[in-house]
């Protein structure tokens, strides 16, 4: 549970970065779309390289190769959250790319939603937890997603 929390904040926080960089007339034309995903799935397969080369650390030759396939199923598993992190905002940008919604909405929303995913996780880490969700839960989640938007918007001014 704890690799698949950590994959849900690193995969909203990448996703997030993505969104806010992107501009109007990226959404308009589509690009917008392309973007989130290729930001999400990439980000999915860098994750799993990652851990798949650290889980190899320590090999002393004891592990079978079922073990080893178990144990990369399980990593990719545990990803998932980092790769799915990019689908509603790419199916919002998708819709104003049809024509369905006015770029600045669909930016507005999908950014909105990412915020409000990555605040909802203290109430979700109390609630895996085994504890009833409390108003200090939910104050972190929201202080934790405070911090992922500055990270956002920083990672954006700085790289962009």
């Amino acid at each position: 549970m704890r690799d698949r929390m950590s994959s849900y904040i690193y995969g909203n926080i990448t996703v997030l970065a993505a969104a806010i960089a992107v501009d109007p007339e990226a959404i308009e034309h589509g690009a917008a779309v392309w973007a989130v995903l290729a930001t999400a799935v990439l980000t999915y397969l860098a994750h799993v390289l990652a851990h798949l080369v650290a889980h190899g650390l320590g090999d002393d030759g004891t592990e079978s190769d079922t073990d080893r396939r178990e144990s990369a199923v399980v990593i990719a598993r545990n990803a998932n959250p980092i790769a799915t992190s990019g689908l509603i905002p790419a199916v919002l940008y998708a819709a104003s790319w049809a024509g369905l919604l006015p770029a600045g909405w669909a930016q507005t929303a999908a950014l909105v939603i990412l915020v409000v995913r990555i605040a909802l996780v203290g109430v979700f880490v109390q609630r895996f937890s085994g504890q009833r969700p409390t108003f200090v839960g939910l104050w972190g989640g929201i202080v934790l997603a405070v911090v992922a938007l500055v990270i956002g918007a920083v990672k954006v001014v700085l790289t962009h």
